[in-house]
Formats: C-alpha cells, structure tokens, sequence
C-alpha cells in the first residue's frame, strides 16, 4: 500500500512537473498571441470610410451641404488630431466650392502654415520618422497639395476683387517649386544621418519647377489691369513650362492661349474643375534577409537587388507596403458653353492636376521606399530575437507556432500611409469667350462620354464688363 501511494505521488510529481512545462510553453504562446493582438489593435490604418457622405455631396454638386459638414462638429471628430492638415485642406477646398472665399482662404492659411511647422518638426526628428509607421506621425501633406491649396487661395481672391493678393498666391507656387529640392535636401540629410539609417539613399532631384496654371492666374491678372509687360512675362512662363516639362503636359496647349495676349476687348473666362483626386493605393512587397544585406521580392518596378543591410540576419522574411498613386479620371467628356443660347464652343484642358501630383509624387518616392525598408527590417529583425529566446526549451512545433505568430504581429504592422487631400479635383479645363459688354445668359453644359448632359449650369444676367470677368464651376465625379 505504502508502495502505491508514493507511486502514485511520484506521477503525481511527473504530472506536475508536465504541466508546468506545458504552462511555460503556452505562456511564451500567449505572450506572442497577446503581442500580435495588441499590434492588430494599435496598427495604425488610414481612415477613410467617414469621407463617403461628404463626397456624395461634392459629386452632386451640393457643396453648401458639404460646407454644413465640414463645419459640424460631430463631422470634425472623425479626423485624428495627426490629420489636422487634411482637415484645414478639406475645409478650403469645400469653403471654395460653396463660394464662401474668405473662410476657405482662412482654413487654407492654417494648412499652409501647418505645412511649414511639420517640415520643421520632420527635420529635427528624421530618426523618429524612420521608425515609427508614416500612419502614425502627422500628415505634413504632399508637393502638389501644398501647391494647389495656394492655386485655390489665388482663385478666391480673383472672386474677392483683391488681385495684388490674388498675384502673390499665385506666385508662391513656383517660389516653392523652387525651394523643395533644397527642403527635401534637408529631409533626406536628417534622415540618412539618424542613427537608425542602415542603407543609402538615392533621392530623385523634383524636376518640375514651372506650373502652367499659376502662370495662366497671373496672365489673367496682369491682363486685367493693364500690366502688359507683366501679362507677357506670364505668358512666357506658361508657354516655358508647357515646352520644359512635357512628360506632364502631354496633350495639346488650348489655342486661345497663343490669341489672347494683351487683348483689351470684353471677354469671360471660365474655369471648370473636373474629377476627382488622385488616390494612393498599397503595394505590397516581402522582404527577405540575409547576414548583412537583404533581398526584396515585390511584383511592381520597386525590384531593387540585393542591398547591403549591417546587422541584418539570414533567414527572416516579412512583408512591407508603400503607396503609389493612381488616377481616378472623369465622368466628364466635355464641357460646352452657351452665351444668349448661342454655341460658343468647348472647354480645353489647361492643367492636367493628377498629371502633376503624380510627377511630385514619383520625386518622394525614394524617400517613402528608404524609410520602410529600415523600419520593416529593423522591427522584423528585432521581433524574430525576441521570437528565438521564446523558443528555447520549447519543442520544435510550438516553436513554429511562435515564430509564425511573431512574423503575423510584424507584418500587421506594416500598412501604407494612405492618406491624401481626396476632396480636391483632378484636371482644370478653360475658355476664354469675346463678347460685348453687357448683362449675358451663359451656360455650361457637362456632357458624359455617351453624350449625355449631366450637368447644367446658368448664369443669368452675367455682368460682363472690361476687367477680369470670371466664372468658375465644378462637377466632382
């Protein structure tokens, strides 16, 4: 009897001491399981769902719905305080469409500023940038954004009468053309000097320096009040950027261009704004490591070769993203003008603006690239050490799990920073109409690629006179 009862304690001991080896290994398991939850739940995931009801609104060219949306403050919760840029840009643009001029140029001055603040914050903490998900800093806004909100701000202050002001904003935009290689410069230094830089970069010089439509503004203006010298200069400046930069003016220049230099007869431009803005999208890539250089494996031209990578350890393999940008298009076919129901022709495409978000896109890009390979394969790397001291004691099987579950919580944390200014538009198309001074009935008609008219716009009893005569409509979709 005394025999089987320390027998059975004996397994009793043995059980035990199973079961904690078994509780130690689901421990490390859970660890593990905890950490890919807890990184599922903080991996941070561009918001974008909340836009639908606004952007309904500017397809069917409510914009005074839109502007009650933007303003709300139920609405502006939606926007994370790192995205307080799109916010003002969202707001500008909206305020513009509404006709409300002088509030849309007070949310677009916030933006500009703001612009200017997080360049300087991205200076001084390159190595934070490089570690932290893009998805996580604040959105400090793209090339063209920060172009086009001076184009609209240019535009409402045409509408307000205030053409010195309307000539400064205009001008801003190629200032800063000029000025963004330096600043990216800058960028690219704080970045490669951090101590988390692991690999060399190649940045891409901007290679656009000279925007067609802020040079059409500034003709238009310069025209109006008699400034000829100033009109013509513009007009040269135009015809330079369209001749320089081809690969984004890649259609034919609109004729009345060429006629309507230092013309001092009545006529009326109108300016159309078509589309919608060019969206970013992921592309997925994996990322395979070996002793100091790595390998990326990815099926968009992003095919790099082996790229050396100090510290970097065989036989890890993750995924990363980055964003590329794609062009939405237009409902639109055409756009017709009518004056005292007579036809006066179709507007011409002046500024292809995907055309040019995409150029200034493709000059970050490098940067982008940089930026999450180091942070993919640093995280990666360090995930796995924390994986292989999980693993030890453990049998083979569990051990895979782990790793399985390690590589999980790794690659959830890699999404593209998708966001962008989505509610502005994406072509510019213009007239310019002679007529006689006076009160005119002028429509414009929207016509889809079957022909069919989806939008009409009057404009009665326009007052046409020898200034700056200007009429400005949109159809978002």
């Amino acid at each position: 009897m005394v025999r089987n009862q320390l027998k059975n304690l004996s397994a009793g001991i043995n059980t035990d001491r199973n079961n904690n080896s078994m509780k130690n290994i689901f421990r490390k398991i859970l660890v593990i399981s905890v950490l890919l939850v807890a990184v599922g739940c903080s991996s941070i995931i561009t918001k974008d769902e909340f836009y639908k009801p606004l952007i309904y609104d500017l397809k069917y060219s409510d914009y005074k719905n839109a502007a009650v949306k933007i303003s709300d403050s139920s609405f502006v919760k939606n926007y994370d305080k790192k995205d307080l840029l799109l916010y003002h840009l969202d707001k500008g643009i909206i305020y513009h469409y509404a006709g409300q001029y002088e509030l849309s140029n007070l949310s677009f001055d916030k933006a500009e500023d703001l612009i200017d603040e997080l360049y300087t914050k991205s200076i001084s903490k390159g190595a934070m940038s490089i570690l932290l998900n893009d998805n996580a800093l604040d959105y400090c806004g793209e090339v063209y954004e920060n172009l086009y909100l001076n184009i609209f701000k240019t535009l409402n202050y045409i509408h307000l009468k205030k053409y010195d002001e309307a000539y400064i904003e205009c001008k801003k935009v190629n200032e800063k053309l000029s000025e963004l290689d330096n600043k990216y410069g800058e960028y690219t230094n704080a970045l490669i000097s951090s101590g988390e830089s692991k690999i060399k970069i190649n940045p891409r010089e901007l290679d656009y320096y000279n925007n067609v439509l802020a040079n059409y503004l500034s003709y238009l203006i310069f025209n109006s009040e008699g400034e000829t010298d100033n009109a013509r200069i513009s007009k040269e400046n135009l015809l330079k950027a369209w001749e320089t930069h081809s690969d984004v003016y890649n259609y034919n220049m609109p004729e009345f261009i060429d006629d309507s230099l230092n013309e001092r007869s009545s006529k009326v431009v109108i300016i159309a704004f078509l589309g919608n803005a060019p969206v970013k999208q992921a592309v997925g890539a994996r990322i395979t490591t070996f002793d100091d250089f790595i390998m990326i494996s990815d099926p968009t031209n992003f095919h790099a070769d082996a790229i050396p990578f100090p510290g970097s350890k065989i036989g890890y393999n993750f995924k990363f993203e980055f964003p590329q940008l794609i062009e939405e298009g237009s409902e639109v076919k055409e756009v017709k003008v009518y004056v005292d129901s007579v036809y006066y022709g179709k507007l011409h495409l002046l500024e292809n603006m995907a055309n040019v978000a995409r150029k200034t896109f493709e000059s970050n890009k490098s940067v982008i690239f940089f930026k999450t390979i180091i942070r993919a394969v640093s995280k990666g790397i360090g995930a796995n050490a924390l994986a292989d001291k999980l693993k030890k004691g453990s049998n083979e099987f569990l051990g895979d799990i782990i790793s399985l579950l390690t590589n999980a919580a790794v690659d959830a944390t890699e999404h593209a920073d998708l966001r962008s200014w989505k509610t502005m538009p994406a072509y510019c198309l213009v007239s310019e109409v002679k007529l006689p001074k006076g009160n005119h009935n002028i429509r414009i008609e929207f016509v889809n690629s079957k022909y069919e008219v989806i939008r009409i716009a009057e404009y009665k009893n326009f007052s046409v006179g020898a200034g700056l005569n200007l009429i400005e409509d949109y159809l978002l979709n």
